[in-house]
Parts: C-alpha cells; structure tokens; sequence
C-alpha cells in the first residue's frame, strides 16, 4: 500500500494494488474510489483533507467492492 498526500490539491491518495483502475466512483463526498476490472478496489482518493472532516468506513468501502 501507498499513501500520498498532494499538498497543491489538498488529497490524499492511498494505492492499494498496481491493477489498473477501469473505474470511478464518488462513494461519498470528496472520496472517490477506483476499481479494477474484477470490481476490487485498488485505491481510494480522499479531497478538500483539510477542509472536512472525513469519516471514511473502511472495511464497507472495501466490501461493496
């Protein structure tokens, strides 16, 4: 797993595997979540981080996968 947080854009990106995204979903606001081609989710971008206070369900986000 890889976490970023981009400074410019105010995000945090979290890679949990190197498949290859074929989609996007807004799972709530300001957090997006990329899936594979097998709907596995392979990482999570999380915006506006200092502007929200984000509650983020983990073990959901990846079981609706």
């Amino acid at each position: 797993m890889t976490i970023k947080y981009d400074k410019e854009t105010d995000a945090i990106y979290m890679v949990l595997s190197e498949d290859k995204v074929v989609e996007s979903e807004e799972t709530s606001k300001d957090v997006i979540v990329d899936y594979n081609e097998n709907e596995e989710v392979v990482a999570i971008e999380i915006l506006n981080v200092k502007n929200n206070n984000h509650r983020i369900d983990l073990p959901l986000v990846l079981k609706s996968a």
